[in-house]
């Protein structure tokens, strides 16, 4: 489990060096998880210990949003005031994640009777 825990934190760590070092404005730790995608692709599989470090991270994720829950109590007052334009900001965002789900599982699905068709 520690090497695990050292791939997730090196992987971690070359993100936030590459967000440093460019100024970009992607956060390190998500160009860390992708550049840990692209490893585990070329590799072609994973290894046991990041396997099980995955799986207890996972299993306790949702005590990562309290902190993010009790942000949003601490800021009632903003929330109430632009309640309308997040309200419709997140109405809107969701109407388009919808829409672009639907439109590419259609795309697949049709590419995946073209295939078998042939």
């Amino acid at each position: 489990m520690l090497k695990g825990i050292i791939t997730l934190l090196i992987f971690q760590f070359i993100g936030e060096s590459i967000t440093a070092l460019f100024s970009i404005l992607i956060p390190g730790p998500v160009i860390g998880m992708v550049l840990l995608l692209i490893f585990l692709l070329i590799r072609k599989s994973s290894f046991h210990s990041l396997d099980t470090t995955v799986g207890f991270l996972l299993r306790y994720l949702p005590l990562l949003f309290i902190p993010a829950a009790m942000g949003i109590i601490t800021q009632l007052d903003v929330l109430s005031k632009e309640f309308f334009a997040i309200f419709m900001a997140l109405f809107f965002g969701t109407l388009i994640a919808l829409a672009f789900s639907a439109k590419l599982m259609d795309y697949l699905s049709n590419k995946k009777e073209i295939n078998n068709e042939l």
